[in-house]
């Protein structure tokens, strides 16, 4: 194979993906909760620029299945990868990350949180700045903070949305994921990101029937 030129290797160096963390809660159907906060920390990482991530189709195609890193990064050509795992047992929530740089599958960073559902986008914010930092001095390059906005202050009216939106995006029960959504702005109707999951499920549920 030919080897990588300078710029390549910046390019890769600068790349990262966010595998699906690990659902450890005792009911496997709390799966969505732990696909949610990947999906979360990927999107806040998606904000910072001068880092190039690997998006969530590609990332997800790794759920479930037992590939090493090295060649989950040959396949996605990203130089960092995230994994990690969440245990949500009651209002509790243990979230496990660590930053891995892939091309001699080394930790550079690991951390566990143990915190109250209440904290819940402060925790995203902790893990996305902790991976910033860390890529930071690894590579020597700035990198701006990101900051995690709480989208709603009502945790029932997130956990529903968290449900929804991974039905919606398995187009699997459009039905079930419409009355979640539903539900979770009738808990909180300032809570922007719902109406919109709502209005984009509502429009999917109808293309299917017309189809």
């Amino acid at each position: 194979e030919p080897s990588e030129t300078p710029s390549q290797k910046i390019a890769q160096d600068h790349s990262i993906a966010v595998l699906p963390f690990v659902n450890m809660s005792a009911d496997p159907e709390q799966e969505y909760f732990s696909d949610g906060i990947s999906e979360e920390i990927l999107n806040v990482l998606v904000r910072v620029d001068g880092l190039k991530v690997a998006s969530r189709t590609s990332s997800f195609t790794y759920k479930g299945e037992n590939l090493n890193i090295p060649e989950i990064a040959r396949d996605l050509k990203v130089g960092n990868i995230v994994e990690g795992s969440v245990r949500k047992s009651g209002n509790r929530v243990r979230i496990t990350a660590q930053l891995i740089n892939t091309s001699d599958d080394r930790h550079l960073w690991s951390d566990t949180y143990d915190r109250e559902l209440t904290d819940i986008f402060a925790i995203q914010d902790e893990i996305a700045n902790a991976i910033v930092e860390a890529l930071k001095d690894e590579l020597n390059i700035g990198l701006d903070a990101v900051k995690v906005e709480s989208v709603t202050d009502n945790l029932d009216a997130y956990d529903l949305y968290l449900k929804a939106r991974g039905m919606f995006i398995a187009r699997q029960n459009l039905d079930v994921a419409n009355q979640l959504f539903e539900q979770a702005t009738r808990l909180d109707p300032g809570f922007a990101v719902a109406w919109e999951g709502l209005a984009a499920s509502q429009w999917v549920s109808t293309d299917w029937i017309k189809g």
